[in-house]
């Protein structure tokens, strides 16, 4: 039986439309989904404070092998979906898309294929190109009503994004859903670098609603990472009920793209460790 989000993928679930990502539904067999929401490691268990409102937890793919709490399918799961044998589905999907947006730097599909694959936390750039993370992820119940993450691109280094949404029965939330967006039609590419606020923020007035994708059981959303893969949550009311989902990762070592505000808040952030250094 294979595990991966990506078994059901077709043509038509393949979208270029602002920027290229891909939206299955029914990823995994029913009976599948069903047990993986059902063994869905505790709170605890995922050292999480369940009294906060409506905080991201990652619990990453280097701390899951030998976690007890956390069931064989779980850890089979984030297993094969932090392997070299998942990338190569990605770039069998996404190779073209990323030939045409990175030429300098990907030439061709072997290049690619090629491509030397570790574990986020477990290994390292010294001898890996590309470095895979699956977190089992989630948000705490919202006391309040408001967004866990507005309008953003993901890091400068990552390639993919990925989110496999595992709603329970019983959730009856409002909002938390996926915003994917693209900047308006009249910016220039240089107008659009300047919209970026705290680091990879966009405003919504700069922007234009594509698509919202709900919410919901055995949904998978992944997406190429680039300055234009606009993408926030909308906010959620009120729920004592959790969000459940797989979220993967790809990150590469050096930077595929450049936003000047968030360089200008690396190169702030090193002056101030250096200064602590100095001072200590």
């Amino acid at each position: 039986m294979s595990i991966s989000v990506l078994r059901t993928f077709q043509k038509g679930d393949f979208y270029r439309d602002p920027f290229p990502h891909l939206i299955i539904r029914d990823a995994l067999p029913n009976a599948v989904c069903d047990q993986l929401i059902k063994e869905y490691p505790s709170l605890d268990t995922l050292g999480v404070d369940a009294t906060q409102n409506n905080m991201r937890w990652n619990f990453s793919a280097s701390r899951v092998k030998d976690s007890e709490g956390i069931s064989k399918l779980w850890k089979e799961l984030i297993e094969y979906h932090s392997s070299p044998a998942f990338f190569e589905e990605l770039v069998e999907i996404f190779g073209e898309s990323l030939i045409d947006l990175y030429p300098g730097r990907f030439e061709n599909l072997q290049q690619l294929k090629e491509l030397a694959v570790g574990v986020r936390g477990v290994d390292s750039f010294s001898d890996k190109d590309v470095l895979l993370d699956a977190q089992i992820a989630g948000n705490t119940p919202a006391t309040s009503t408001r967004s866990v993450r507005s309008t953003h691109v993901d890091s400068m280094h990552a390639m993919f994004a990925g989110l496999f949404y595992l709603r329970q029965e019983d959730d009856d939330s409002v909002g938390g859903d996926l915003e994917i967006r693209r900047f308006r039609p009249e910016l220039s590419d240089a107008q659009k670098l300047g919209c970026f606020r705290r680091a990879i923020y966009v405003d919504d007035k700069w922007t234009e609603l594509v698509k919202t994708v709900k919410y919901d059981r055995n949904v998978l959303v992944v997406l190429v990472n680039g300055v234009d893969s606009l993408h926030g949550v909308s906010p959620r009311q009120p729920t004592p009920h959790r969000r459940l989902f797989m979220n993967l990762v790809a990150d590469m070592d050096q930077p595929l793209f450049h936003i000047p505000s968030l360089l200008k808040s690396l190169r702030r952030y090193g002056r101030r460790i250096v200064q602590r250094v100095k001072g200590a």
